[in-house]
């Protein structure tokens, strides 16, 4: 009787999942910002009255961030495959820090502006933007303050992507893949990782390492095959932990300490699993939506929270309680993010501002070239 090893299977192409997955994800920011103006959580830009709902939305939401870096270190793996190193982080600068820029200049200090009038500022736009780019007196965010905002991704997304290029080259070229994650519970370990990197310092309340660690750990799930086939037949154990793991969270509340710590890790990576598990299963097909969807992704996340703020602001002068207010704010900065991306993409100027590169001919797809955006 003779005895075989299982051959490592090098990540194929690029799986649609992956693209239809990130494009769910940024939806969510719909609902989840909508859930900041009523929840009872954090300063948010402008607030209404605080719900039970809105509160467990986003108390429960602590996947979804942690979902675009793994998508985001799936998408590399595939990009440097077919990339030099040189050629990965010159793309990134291009599509990344250029919508930075443009964002942090145009598209944020409007946030700022409505959380100043919110709490009763009065003066004009143009006198409110000379205070907001010249006084450095530490204001909050969300009381008027200069601020990336919600921009802080598309940074830390270029740091990250820039830090471990190398990295991620040496083991494409050694042909590496995680064959020890292609069972559940070694799977199941990285959370273990992920609540030490999380006592490493933070950068403006955020900890770049453990987005870091999440990038990774999506480039190594896309580099064998095998691995993302188990994560699949595993998805209704990963689900059913999820599931346990977010009851611990809401049992906790607000908590810190080591084991909650511990607990929102299990439970966020456990989420993880089970979204790429039943997302492999059911989502990876292309379809013309998918291809739109993936050039529309990035500019709705850049305005998204612009247009949520203000029309919040006023909405919440009419009513501030309720599912009313909620949904209003919701399809409406919903509406009008994809209203502006459909002007952002029709003008070249404004394309090249948000990183979607000048149009091209038909040969080259929309879809294609929306989704290396956020590689």
């Amino acid at each position: 009787m003779t005895t075989t090893t299982a051959t490592p299977r090098q990540g194929g192409g690029r799986r649609k999942h992956i693209d239809w997955l990130r494009n769910l994800g940024i939806l969510f920011l719909f609902p989840y910002h909508t859930a900041r103006v009523f929840d009872d959580g954090a300063p948010f830009y402008v607030k209404g009255e605080v719900n039970t709902f809105s509160s467990v939305l986003v108390q429960l939401s602590y996947w979804f961030m942690p979902l675009l870096f793994l998508l985001a270190g799936s998408a590399g793996f595939h990009a440097l495959k077919r990339r030099s190193a040189r050629r990965y982080v010159g793309e990134r600068a291009s599509r990344l820090l250029v919508p930075l820029l443009f964002g942090v200049l145009v598209v944020v200090p409007p946030q700022a502006y409505y959380a100043m009038r919110f709490r009763g500022y009065e003066g004009s736009y143009a006198g409110f933007l000379w205070r907001y780019f010249t006084d450095f007196s530490g204001w909050s965010e969300y009381g008027g303050g200069i601020s990336p905002a919600h921009l802080w991704f598309i940074l830390f997304l270029f740091l990250i992507a820039v830090a471990l290029v190398q990295p991620m080259r040496a083991l494409i070229r050694r042909g590496y893949t995680p064959r020890r994650l292609r069972r559940p519970l070694p799977t199941l370990m990285p959370f273990v990782l992920l609540t030490a990197l999380s006592y490493l310092p933070e950068v403006g309340g955020k900890n770049i390492f453990v987005f870091a660690a999440y990038f990774m750990l999506g480039f190594l799930i896309a580099t064998d095959d095998a691995v993302m086939d188990g994560i699949e037949r595993s998805r209704p154990l990963y689900l059913a932990l999820a599931v346990s793991g977010g009851a611990g969270v809401l049992a906790l509340g607000g908590q810190e300490g080591l084991v909650a710590t511990g607990v929102r890790d299990f439970a966020c990576w456990t989420a993880l699993l089970a979204i790429l598990g039943y997302g492999k299963r059911h989502l990876d097909r292309g379809s013309k939506a998918l291809a739109y969807c993936n050039e529309a992704a990035f500019p709705v996340y850049v305005l998204h929270q612009t247009f949520l703020v203000a029309v919040g602001f006023h909405v919440l002068g009419h009513a501030d309680s309720g599912p009313v207010p909620y949904l209003l704010i919701m399809v409406m900065s919903f509406v009008l993010s994809l209203a502006a991306y459909e002007i952002v993409r029709r003008w070249n100027p404004a394309r090249i501002a948000f990183g979607l590169g000048r149009r091209k001919s038909s040969a080259d797809p929309a879809g294609e070239r929306g989704r290396r955006i956020l590689q």
